[in-house]
């Protein structure tokens, strides 16, 4: 049987305690200050992503000053064409039901891009930093852009729901009795889908534009710090 002191419990407890210092490779990467060792030189890399960003930049002129204009006027249009619709079938047989997933993708595809964007300014998006702009006002921006992109994934996601939820139904119910009153309530949620993505989508579209708008000159690229309004 062996004894241990409490002098000899403290000693260990202080042991395990402290925080071991580096040891073999990680502890030769570190200088006297702690730092890491010297970083990889990503010239190449630098080089292809600002000729990526400038790019991307140009794009982004069409993308405001036409495609977004387009795409506001298209989902307005939808909109309007479905207040006097009644039933799901009437939808589906005048072709808004595949001209909304139409414009849905071509929204995603939008949003996507101006995601993209954004993310070309400076500080990087969900960096914590600050280089003479205000990070906040910048996610904010990119919170309106990504409500657009995700809404309409979501959408598409719901539609492709609704019509499996039909095809299965469909299949199972064998009371014809049972089967009419169902149909009924799943047409009208289908339809209630329908009008509700044509409205969120278009809102979404204007309140887009209208933060792009109020907050473009706090925009600037990593040039020196170049503001960027003027551009669009």
């Amino acid at each position: 049987m062996y004894l241990v002191s409490v002098n000899d419990f403290a000693d260990t407890t202080c042991f395990i305690m402290s925080s071991p210092k580096p040891r073999g490779k990680r502890g030769r990467d570190y200088d006297a200050a702690g730092s890491s060792a010297e970083l990889p030189d990503v010239t190449a890399l630098r080089t292809y992503v600002d000729k990526e960003d400038e790019q991307i930049r140009a794009k982004a002129k069409a993308l405001l000053n036409s495609q977004l204009i387009t795409q506001t006027e298209a989902m307005a249009a939808l909109e309007a064409r479905l207040e006097p619709i009644e039933t799901y079938e009437e939808a589906l047989g005048s072709g808004i039901v595949s001209e909304l997933r139409t414009e849905l993708r071509k929204n995603f595809k939008l949003g996507n891009q101006l995601e993209t964007w954004l993310n070309t300014y400076v500080p990087p998006l969900a960096s914590g930093g600050n280089t003479g702009i205000s990070a906040e006002v910048q996610d904010g921006i990119y919170q309106h852009v990504h409500a657009l992109s995700a809404g309409t994934a979501d959408a598409l996601h719901r539609m492709l729901a609704f019509e499996k939820e039909y095809c299965v139904q469909r299949t199972k119910v064998t009371d014809e009795v049972t089967w009419q009153r169902y149909k009924s309530v799943l047409e009208s949620n289908m339809l209630f889908d329908l009008t509700r993505t044509a409205m969120q989508v278009h809102g979404d579209l204007l309140n887009m534009a209208s933060t792009i708008l109020s907050n473009l000159q706090h925009l600037k690229t990593g040039d020196g710090e170049k503001l960027i309004a003027t551009m669009y």
